[in-house]
């Protein structure tokens, strides 16, 4: 069996909410649970929505948590080269192409562009991308739900916008690989790409990850606490204790001997050792601030 390597990877569009809390402890506690790493990735690629000062605030955040990840934290926005490096032979290989629709053409119209055979023009701004396989998994299995069907539901992927946005799919897949995750313990809000992206891992020829989705934190019956939908900072909701304790109990574990009078650092360490990812329920819960 290969080291199990884990993740957990926000985005510096805001302060840490109570779903980033319960997706960090999540990945966290499954990581040590099987004895393996977890590393700290800071998805930053959207310099639209994304802010150095978050990522500051967040690595700050976390440690008034407790949580000590393996390695330095890998910065995506430092690695852009890579992702370019992977599109690029994505188009070599005739699994990608370069479009110049709008995001209402697309959502409206067809798209014509693959067969315009369009070339890389910096001018132009064209997007990238990536051509769903006639073939592809419609299926995953997941360490807490099961077998998921998830049918794929586009012929194609945007990989790179037309304002030269890397995306969140090709970043996400491409530094899984780099970086040696085995699985990706994430809200399951992301359920429904899951097997859209597994069609890039076959394109790159790389095997498919396992995957284990967290129950996902709601603002209300509607929206999920995130920083888009502007939810609370979760440290402005209660200290790191209480906040971890409430994370714990909203993941179904065992929280009968933990106290808020605790330090983050024990509460992590206890709730780790009494770890059941069985317990791990499934589907919604309204958090409420």
């Amino acid at each position: 069996m290969s080291e199990y390597i884990g993740r957990f990877a926000p985005s510096p569009s805001g302060r840490l909410h109570f779903g980033s809390l319960v997706a960090a402890l999540g990945s966290y506690a499954v990581a040590k649970h099987k004895n393996g790493k977890i590393l700290l990735r800071i998805e930053d690629l959207d310099f639209f929505r994304c802010k150095k000062e978050y990522t500051s605030i967040i690595l700050k955040e976390l440690d008034e948590f407790g949580f000590v990840f393996d390695g330095e934290p890998y910065i995506q926005s430092e690695h852009t080269d890579v992702y370019y490096r992977v599109a690029k032979k994505l188009v070599e290989e005739d699994k990608a192409f370069y479009c110049n629709c709008t995001r209402s053409h697309l959502k409206t119209g067809v798209c014509h562009c693959r067969e315009k055979g369009l070339k890389e023009n910096a001018q132009d701004n064209l997007a990238l991308r990536f051509i769903i396989p006639s073939k592809h998994q419609n299926s995953f299995e997941d360490e807490v739900y099961g077998v998921i069907s998830s049918p794929v539901t586009v012929d194609a992927l945007t990989l790179i916008r037309r304002d030269k946005v890397i995306s969140y799919n090709l970043a996400c897949v491409v530094d899984d690989i780099h970086q040696g995750v085995t699985q990706v313990v994430r809200g399951s809000d992301l359920i429904d790409i899951t097997t859209t992206q597994m069609c890039l891992y076959n394109a790159l020829d790389t095997e498919c990850i396992s995957y284990l989705h967290l129950p996902l934190a709601m603002a209300d019956e509607t929206y999920k606490l995130s920083k888009q939908n502007r939810s609370p900072a979760v440290l402005d909701q209660g200290t790191p204790s209480v906040m971890l304790i409430k994370a714990l109990d909203f993941l179904n574990q065992d929280i009968s001997g933990l106290n808020p009078q605790m330090s983050p650092k024990a509460i992590l360490n206890q709730a780790l050792d009494n770890f059941e990812i069985k317990r791990i329920p499934v589907g919604k819960k309204v958090i409420k601030a």
